[in-house]
């Protein structure tokens, strides 16, 4: 799996990285939030060791949470390196056969997340939301060419399904989103999201 070389601070608590993979023809995104807990890592991918060391100084790695059942990526590595758990919904597990905690939707993680089951894109799809951000997996992408989009109805398990399950985001207050695919929305992302599945 390719390794980004380093990550970019988007905002105090908020660390986001990315890298192409050759092997799948696209763009692999993730991020880190810092929480009253500590560190938590959302869909990893690999990250240079120096980086690494430098986002985790100060910073004590509590948890990794996978947004669905494709998305193991690089979580194997983090927990062995920080001794924390990896986090995802249970109909994801069966997938991803590494989880060490299940989470639900609705349910309050780490006392900030709230968990957004997605139904309808890929097994055990959810998003989180925290202070005024969301987090999504496969649901949404962000990419060139296509910009902002919904994930393509071929990669998803109930495309129908996906559009009314994205509509509950829309009940929180956000302006950013970060994807597992593409460069994180910094500005408007809840009106846009809106537009997007009118």
């Amino acid at each position: 799996m390719a390794c980004a070389e380093a990550f970019q601070t988007i905002r105090e608590d908020l660390f986001f990285w990315q890298a192409y993979d050759p092997s799948v023809k696209v763009d692999l995104s993730c991020c880190a939030r810092g929480t009253k807990q500590g560190l938590v890592f959302i869909d990893p991918i690999p990250l240079a060791r120096e980086a690494l060391d430098q986002l985790a100084a100060g910073r004590r790695p509590v948890a990794i949470v996978l947004t669905n059942g494709n998305h193991l990526r690089a979580a194997r590595d983090f927990r062995d390196r920080f001794q924390i758990p990896i986090c995802a919904h249970r109909n994801a597990a069966s997938d991803l056969g590494e989880v060490d905690r299940t989470l639900e939707d609705g349910e309050a993680f780490a006392d900030e997340f709230t968990v957004v089951e997605l139904p309808g894109a890929s097994s055990g799809e959810i998003a989180l939301h925290n202070a005024g951000v969301i987090h999504v997996g496969d649901a949404l992408i962000h990419l060139p060419p296509m910009g902002f989009a919904i994930l393509p109805d071929k990669y998803c398990s109930d495309p129908m399904q996906l559009r009314r399950s994205l509509e509950k985001l829309l009940s929180f207050p956000f302006d950013t989103l970060t994807f597992a695919h593409g460069l994180p929305m910094m500005t408007q992302a809840r009106q846009r999201l809106s537009h997007l599945i009118s």
